[in-house]
């Protein structure tokens, strides 16, 4: 009997939670009476009153790492709209009359949403939308007069990722308390180390059908997050070789590039 072995100091801080979370449940799930061990139950109790707490500054992380990634997001399509805007007006003193109407046109549309960047997210991204489909439905095919879809594209695609992200944040009220999330995690996984612990030992010395189920239980979670942070560490071996092997085979080019041009010299003084 042993414990599957898992560095937990690898898992990420969202995987941490989740890692405790399935063992609680998986404790759940299997039948057992933590009533049976006085001591166990005492343990398991103190881990599912810290469990709470992780994961409401688990869901803080979170929630902050999301609102980054809707900033740049912003950003991104921010940058694509002006581009459009300052590509439009480029046409504005064009000595060709078809571009100069073209241009007309779209400067109607591009006034009509002039203040568009300054919008909430929300009212930016169905404003996105509207600009882009006025613009392609300009009269007389005024965007691709003047050879603009392909910006107007890369507006939408940084519109749609922006949306993408934003509809798919997390819709779970976060507390407004702020935790110390370092200091959570270490108590969280001391008190589950003890337990682990506990476990074992117990399932060594009794031998009984209650603890070699526990057992069990423990390993099915251990084993499920030791697999992921060995594939995980497979990819990072990878690809940490594979840019060892470039820089190797960067250096044999210079000194093979090196040898070659002592080569040339060589026969240059002799001839």
């Amino acid at each position: 009997m042993k414990k599957y072995p898992i560095n937990v100091a690898r898992l990420q801080m969202v995987e941490s939670g989740q890692f405790i979370r399935r063992f609680t449940l998986d404790f759940k799930n299997s039948g057992l009476d933590a009533a049976t061990d006085v001591e166990f139950k005492s343990q398991l109790d103190d881990l599912e009153t810290q469990l709470p707490g992780y994961i409401d500054a688990l869901l803080q992380i979170r929630a902050k790492e999301e609102s980054n990634s809707l900033k740049k997001l912003n950003t991104v399509r921010n940058q694509k709209f002006s581009t459009v805007r300052r590509a439009i007006r480029v046409y504005e003193y064009s000595d060709d009359a078809i571009e100069k109407e073209a241009y007309s046109r779209l400067a109607i549309i591009l006034n009509t949403f002039k203040h568009l960047d300054k919008a909430n997210y929300e009212a930016k991204s169905l404003g996105i939308t509207l600009f882009i489909k006025d613009l392609r439905n300009a009269k007389n095919d005024a965007l691709n007069v003047l050879h603009l879809s392909p910006i107007v594209d890369k507006l939408e695609v940084a519109n749609a990722n922006f949306k993408t992200t934003f509809d798919t944040r997390s819709a779970t009220t976060i507390s407004k308390v702020k935790y110390d999330s370092k200091a959570l995690r270490n108590a969280i996984f001391e008190t589950y180390k003890d337990l682990a612990g506990y476990i074992l030992l117990m399932a060594k010395r009794k031998n009984t059908p209650f603890y070699s189920t526990l057992l069990s239980v423990l390993n099915s979670g251990r084993d499920y997050y030791a697999d992921i942070l060995a594939r995980r560490e497979g990819v990072n071996k990878k690809h940490k070789m594979m840019q060892k092997n470039e820089l190797e085979r960067s250096e044999e080019e210079v000194q093979e590039a090196v040898i070659e041009e002592a080569v040339l010299d060589n026969e240059a003084l002799q001839s």
